[in-house]
């Protein structure tokens, strides 16, 4: 019954189960007195969703097909992105394209200059995706005359203005990272996945798809915090460690494996909550995985070009996002366990349902993560 299930969810699945990648793009730009310079990284799968780029759909985007798509892509990009000074319009001047290899995938390089005749505060609007993804972030590294700045443009923050200094754009700095990091945990289906798929088998009984119902007594509730506790306290150690070395370039894995295993991590706490095979150890497992999950959190600060003095500030706001977006999926989880847990019925229902999308899910992304790999 099991297989049949699995069987028809991977056939089902839509396909925007199956990318994990984040939408963002990185904006860079070095102001001094009316005079702008910079650049912008597009990511070419972005471009390939705005304007249609694989003219042969043949899945594969050489550079001949960027340039076929050129006027289309200039466009669509500086359509999306205004600068301007004390209310006057900046005069944008466009460089060559190039590619450029990022740990988040191959970009679209876009050298930026523009001339705003009279000096002032610099406003930007960015509106680049927000009409195709939601979930796109424009990341904005921007030096004004020496102040540097970090912001993130949002569909419900799409203009910034930057004219602040001192302690509140410092503060201003660490809320940009902290949300980013909330954000990144949020859209991050397969660590939530990861994540749920060890408080489960906590909350609703390791091993109840097995027994018989006389012989199912819920854990006290002492036990499920403490258990609770162990484990998420063990995965936030361990991803902290790691995305503190993969963004210190300590510890530099390959994304596609560091992906890869991500998604491994994903099938086997997935099968554990239907065929427990790690009763009472589920904080290690928390661990050892959490560790390969940090490298991926690290990919968004490894992308960033951080001036030194704002990198360790930017990296600790980062990960206590990473962990106040982990605390609320927990609050939000576990009180729909506890309901769940009342009936035998319904907890044997959600631990098969459950373990079956979660490995479902799991196997979709190991597919998609390492088979072109092992097949090229």
């Amino acid at each position: 019954m099991i297989k049949r299930i699995l069987c028809a969810l991977l056939v089902l699945l839509p396909t925007s189960a199956y990318s994990h990648s984040l939408s963002d793009s990185f904006l860079d730009l070095d102001v001094v007195n009316e005079q702008v310079s910079g650049h912008w990284l597009i990511a070419v799968r972005d471009l390939e969703l705005a304007v249609g780029l694989d003219q042969n759909l043949d899945r594969q985007i050489t550079w001949g097909e960027i340039q076929q798509r050129q006027a289309a892509i200039n466009d669509y990009v500086w359509s999306r992105l205004q600068l301007s000074m004390n209310g006057s319009g900046c005069t944008l001047t466009r460089g060559p394209m190039q590619l450029e290899q990022r740990n988040a995938g191959v970009f679209l390089y876009l050298p930026v200059t523009a001339d705003c005749n009279v000096p002032g505060e610099l406003r930007i609007d960015y509106s680049l995706m927000f009409d195709i993804d939601a979930s796109h972030r424009g990341i904005l590294n921007l030096s004004h005359n020496g102040e540097a700045f970090l912001r993130m443009f949002s569909p419900s923050e799409s203009t910034h203005q930057l004219g602040t200094t001192g302690s509140f754009a410092a503060l201003a700095n660490l809320w940009t990272f902290l949300v980013e990091g909330v954000w990144h945990i949020w859209i991050g289906l397969d660590h939530i996945l990861f994540l749920c798929a060890l408080i489960i088998p906590i909350i609703l009984g390791a091993g109840t798809v097995r027994r018989a119902p006389q012989t199912l007594a819920p854990a006290s509730g002492q036990r499920m915090f403490v258990d609770i506790l162990k484990v998420v306290t063990a995965f936030t150690i361990a991803h902290s460690i790691t995305l503190i070395l993969a963004t210190l370039q300590v510890v530099v894995l390959p994304s596609r494996l560091v992906e890869s295993v991500i998604a491994l991590s994903v099938v086997i706490t997935g099968l554990n909550v239907i065929f427990p095979m790690f009763r009472g150890h589920g904080w290690k497992i928390a661990f050892a995985f959490g560790l390969i999950h940090g490298f991926g959190f690290a990919g968004v600060l490894s992308d960033l070009s951080l001036p030194t003095h704002l990198f360790v500030s930017s990296l600790l706001s980062f990960n206590v996002g990473v962990e106040v977006g982990q605390l609320v999926i927990v609050a939000v989880l576990v009180p729909v366990l506890l309901i769940v847990n009342r009936q035998w019925l319904s907890r044997r229902l959600t631990l098969v349902s459950s373990g079956v999308v979660i490995t479902g899910f799991g196997v979709l992304w190991l597919s998609e993560r390492s088979l072109p790999y092992l097949l090229s």
